[in-house]
């Protein structure tokens, strides 16, 4: 009885621990894997193949984070604009876009409309200056993007700021979620228009729905003057 015992206990462990190779290597397999869109998802999304794909380093000072960028682009981005493929940690990629005004580039006042994310030091975000779920941000594009734009809700552009200590994930997180937003509200669209998915769409259909393109604005390079004060009255 007692080898039987020891027999099943054995075989327990054989068990219990195949179990734990499978779960932990699924956990490597699929955490590393990177999501794709389909083609349409793409055209509406804004999100060529052609776009050249780099990684930065989040928590550094603004100067060395756009130094990073003009390195890894090879290109100058100093009063230019320039979009490209943030690859994430978890091999996702986002499409960005990034405008370097540096003191050499022309005064410019009151600039593009922005829906504004920030990610504070305390990893929470802000958006148009209003404290949301971390989880929350694809819902709120998502229904900004189905109002009327006003200076507080703008999403077609998205300006996303963070601090020099905010953690990575929630940074990360945030690309991800105004990315999904824009998804969701072409998702809802193509639903009530044609009752089908968009990566089910035919090409006229897909351009039927898509508007003005949408944009992640890389916060870090970009900044707008305010048009000089009135001189004073005699």
């Amino acid at each position: 009885m007692r080898k039987r015992k020891k027999y099943y206990n054995s075989k327990g462990v054989l068990f219990a621990s195949l179990i734990t190779i499978f779960l932990v290597s699924g956990y490597f397999l699929f955490s590393n894997k990177t999501f794709q869109y389909c083609s349409n998802e793409k055209y509406l999304l804004g999100i060529p193949d052609s776009l050249p794909t780099i990684s930065i380093d989040y928590n550094q000072y603004q100067k060395d984070i756009l130094e990073e960028i003009t390195i890894k682009l090879n290109r100058e981005t100093c009063c230019k604009t320039h979009e490209f493929h943030l690859k994430l940690s978890t091999n996702e990629t986002v499409n960005v876009t990034l405008f370097n005004h540096c003191k050499s580039c022309p005064i410019v006042c009151g600039g593009r409309l922005f829906t504004r994310v920030l990610i504070n030091r305390d990893n929470q975000v802000l958006v148009n200056e209003r404290p949301i779920a971390n989880d929350s941000i694809p819902n709120y594009i998502h229904e900004f993007l189905k109002k009327p734009d006003t200076d507080y809700n703008y999403a077609e552009n998205c300006l996303l700021n963070w601090d020099l200590t905010t953690n990575k994930e929630a940074i990360e997180q945030a690309f991800i979620g105004i990315q999904k937003g824009y998804q969701l509200y072409y998702e809802e669209i193509a639903q009530k228009k044609f009752g089908k998915p968009i990566c089910e769409l035919t090409k006229s259909e897909i351009k039927s729905i898509k508007r003005e393109k949408s944009s992640i604005y890389l916060g870090v390079g970009y900044r707008i003057l305010e048009p000089p004060p009135p001189p004073p009255i005699e």
